[in-house]
């Protein structure tokens, strides 16, 4: 599904967005369907201090969607996830470092990532302009590939220097990504810690999301734990699958790595009306 969104941004400007035109951080679908991604219109507004209607309709048709879909965003549409995990270790056992293997997020690390939003909303008050959502690599992927094949076809307003600019952007995070596990032992730090986007929809929209990794059944399940060892976000499912518990960890974006990786057939991917209860 990844590379189909990024297809679709990167193809814009050969159809005059006729199909989508934007990016990421805030787009247009069929020309008619405003959408803004929450962090951006909260950065937006803390910058320019007067929201505008149609971004306020914008940020609104994105924050339904993921009100019901969660942090599904991260595992599904961002792109940079799928850069991520062609270069990370696929299973983290027991003896991995500390934020690598699978744990349940104590509160300092849970703390770091909204005094990284708190941040960059301050910065864009100063800077007068959205800081993070200018230097994103999430919608920077998209708009390297939009103006990579303007660059090719000659389109005006595409310039190679942008090409590049996108690039290093994105280069720096996966750059950022791939030392932070190997040397510190801090697997997906980006997504952890440094991106706005994904912890938004995690903390807010995670825990009432129905769309969740469900446990179809306890009796099954041998304790082998691989399921935890191939999250993406070291989250411990153990913990969730002997209590019964649906996953609403803030940390989960509902890949499905999990599911795929557990011989049992004891987690699914589905839609859940019933609360969890889960503390995070």
């Amino acid at each position: 599904m990844q590379i189909i969104v990024l297809s679709l941004f990167t193809t814009q400007l050969l159809v005059s967005g006729a199909i989508i035109a934007g990016s990421l951080a805030s787009s247009r679908i069929f020309n008619t369907i405003p959408m803004m991604d929450v962090f951006a219109w909260l950065e937006q507004t803390a910058a320019t201090r007067s929201p505008t209607f149609e971004s306020v309709i914008a940020v609104l048709v994105v924050f339904t969607l993921y009100s019901v879909l969660g942090r599904f965003f991260c595992g599904w549409v961002c792109p940079m996830d799928l850069v991520f995990s062609l270069f990370e270790r696929k299973l983290s056992g027991p003896r991995a470092a500390p934020l690598t293997r699978p744990h349940s997020a104590g509160r300092v690390e849970t703390a770091i990532p909204l005094v990284m939003m708190a941040i960059y909303l301050v910065l864009s008050v100063l800077l007068g302009q959205p800081f993070f959502t200018t230097v994103s690599p999430v919608a920077g992927m998209t708009k390297l590939g939009s103006t990579l094949v303007g660059v090719i076809y000659n389109i005006p307003g595409a310039a190679i220097g942008l090409v590049m600019a996108w690039a290093t952007i994105t280069g720096f995070a996966l750059i950022v990504n791939i030392i932070a596990e190997y040397v510190f032992g801090v697997k997906r730090l980006w997504c952890r810690f440094i991106c706005p986007i994904g912890n938004t929809y995690g903390y807010v929209m995670n825990r009432y999301s129905p769309l969740r990794i469900k446990v179809t059944s306890v009796e099954k399940c041998k304790g082998c734990n691989l399921c935890s060892m191939a999250c993406p976000m070291s989250i411990d499912l153990l913990e969730y699958i002997q209590s019964g518990r649906d996953v609403s960890d803030y940390r989960c974006f509902k890949c499905g790595r999990c599911i795929e990786a557990c011989p049992h057939g004891v987690l699914k991917l589905g839609f859940s009306i019933k609360r969890s209860k889960d503390k995070q």
